[in-house]
């Protein structure tokens, strides 16, 4: 029946709902592939990235720390970069403003997830209710004056079942996006977290005191 339909002529024949799921479904596409750019270009080595830090810290070379974790991109270099900025006045508020730093990465990360998942969610039921509606409009030419045939009924659900199809078609890689980003997501949690609390440690062994860590690291411009 529409193995000869363009993607236009199908697109009509689901009625209005199919513009809506066609948005969705773009802008689903779009979230999904500016998140995975954004979650690549955050990847980095953490047991390399986590040996040198450390390396830097317990030599006292805070400033080399500070210039290796402003170099390298994602939320771990960028929490840790945090909390040496802050390591001069002690170690309570180095944790705190990892901390903080930890808080502003996760809200980054979760950008835009939340649509991705409202999408997920609602695309299934606007696709019956554009089914519904098709059914209602068969049924009704089907009791009036001039009654289409048992074909006819048959041709009006089987195009009021394309938005349903369209529905399942745009909610399956939104729903398959959101659980992997917040996988994504919950994994980059824990690796903040790890990341600071093995920073604090040495921050520990190194001590708090300003001649451990050089003035010039809290007061050059742009760090």
């Amino acid at each position: 029946m529409f193995a000869n339909m363009s993607f236009w002529e199908l697109l009509m024949k689901g009625g209005w709902t199919m513009v809506i799921l066609l948005v969705f479904s773009l802008v689903s596409w779009f979230i999904i592939l500016e998140r995975s750019i954004r979650f690549g270009q955050a990847k980095i080595d953490m047991d390399r990235f986590i040996l040198k830090i450390k390396k830097l810290a317990l030599g006292g070379k805070f400033v080399e720390a500070g210039d290796y974790c402003q170099e390298m991109a994602g939320p771990v270099a960028a929490t840790l970069k945090a909390g040496l900025r802050s390591f001069q006045r002690g170690a309570s508020s180095a944790r705190e403003s990892m901390e903080r730093a930890s808080a502003l990465e996760l809200l980054r990360l979760e950008h835009l997830l939340s649509t991705l998942a409202t999408i997920g969610s609602v695309s299934p039921f606007i696709g019956l209710f554009g089914t519904v509606l098709g059914i209602i409009t068969a049924f009704s030419a089907l009791a009036g004056p001039t009654a289409a045939g048992v074909s006819g009924v048959a041709n009006g659900i089987a195009e009021a079942l394309v938005a349903t199809a369209a529905g399942l078609f745009t909610a399956v890689p939104a729903v398959i996006g959101y659980n992997y980003f917040v996988r994504r997501v919950t994994r980059f949690d824990t690796e903040m977290a790890t990341a600071a609390s093995e920073l604090l440690d040495v921050m520990g062994q190194t001590g708090t005191g300003e001649s451990r860590i050089p003035p010039a690291y809290t007061q050059s411009p742009g760090r």
